[in-house]
């Protein structure tokens, strides 16, 4: 791949480049296997015709991109991949907005106090967060993260391009020709297997980009994910974000002991009383509020007695 144009975006202040491109829960912006080092991020994103390499740095007020392919890209495909790395920033974030409801929040103010400027936008096409929903479901954030290693490591896309080796999440193409059963024993995927497969083959019949997703309103974006196969009201929510914290038995156990100052003994049963609470609680700010304690842990815990940091 060889660099084909460069262009500045400008994001609003509050905005810090580096949390908001390598934040402190190590999730990533593109996908695991992007690279990040001293202010620079080596990304990727799949366009029509493949996937193509990016190059992000903030050396002053503006966000500088560099775009790499193997393909000759018109002004429209440009111009998509502009508005996508503005939204993955998070460029139409309300976060002045949200600082000033957290200001009355005391959980709040330290993870903002903490994590000023840090914008919750990822640049990832749908099936990237698809795989994140489906392979969370009913296990531990070790097994869930050794399944999504294999897939990225056996299926993923790799880039080569300005000294930097990048893989991007697979194709919904490379895992709708694979079989069920080499991603249940393979990718450890268990049960999953089928509901990933099947997913990339409903994607691959109708494809949606988050883009389009957010130009929709929450409920109807809720609707629509809601029709892949293996996405219910739990994988909804990490996929489509907005406002609702994608609640699971960990997170409960986390949020119990920041809102209740208690630990529950059956966290999974639970989830709807707590998704409750932060309703009524937080509002349209659940799932930013969600974000930045969980990015903030470490240094919540210095304060509150949280027994599941990890």
């Amino acid at each position: 791949m060889s660099a084909v144009t460069e262009f500045e975006v400008n994001i609003p202040e509050p905005f810090d480049f580096d949390l908001t491109v390598s934040k402190p829960a190590g999730w990533s912006w593109s996908s695991p296997g992007e690279q990040y080092h001293e202010g620079v991020i080596w990304a990727g994103f799949y366009m029509p015709d493949g996937p193509v390499g990016l190059k992000l740095r903030r050396p002053r007020t503006k966000v500088k991109v560099t775009l790499f392919s193997s393909n000759i890209l018109g002004s429209a495909d440009i111009g998509y991949l502009r508005r996508a790395v503005e939204h993955g920033l998070g460029k139409d974030v309300a976060l002045d907005s949200f600082y000033k409801f957290a200001s009355r929040e005391p959980i709040l103010a330290k993870a903002v106090a903490d994590l000023y400027g840090m914008r919750p936008g990822r640049l990832d096409d749908i099936f990237g967060r698809v795989i994140l929903a489906i392979s969370l479901q009913m296990a531990q954030l070790r097994r869930s993260r050794a399944m999504m290693d294999d897939i990225l490591n056996y299926y993923g896309t790799r880039l080569l391009f300005d000294g930097q080796s990048v893989t991007l999440w697979p194709s919904i193409r490379r895992i709708a020709e694979l079989s069920e059963g080499e991603l249940r024993t393979r990718a450890n995927m268990g049960y999953r297997a089928k509901l990933l497969h099947s997913a990339a083959l409903y994607l691959l019949e109708h494809p949606i980009s988050m883009l389009e997703l957010d130009e929709m309103d929450e409920e109807e974006a809720r609707r629509t994910v809601r029709r892949i196969p293996g996405v219910g009201e739990y994988s909804a929510g990490i996929v489509v974000g907005r406002s609702s914290a994608p609640l699971d038995a960990w997170s409960v156990i986390i949020m119990s002991e920041l809102l209740r100052g208690t630990t529950p003994d059956k966290p999974r049963q639970d989830i709807g009383a707590m998704n409750a609470l932060i309703k009524e609680r937080w509002g349209k700010w659940g799932w930013l509020s969600f974000v930045y304690i969980l990015n903030d842990l470490t240094s919540l815990s210095q304060i509150y007695n949280l027994s599941r940091l990890t």
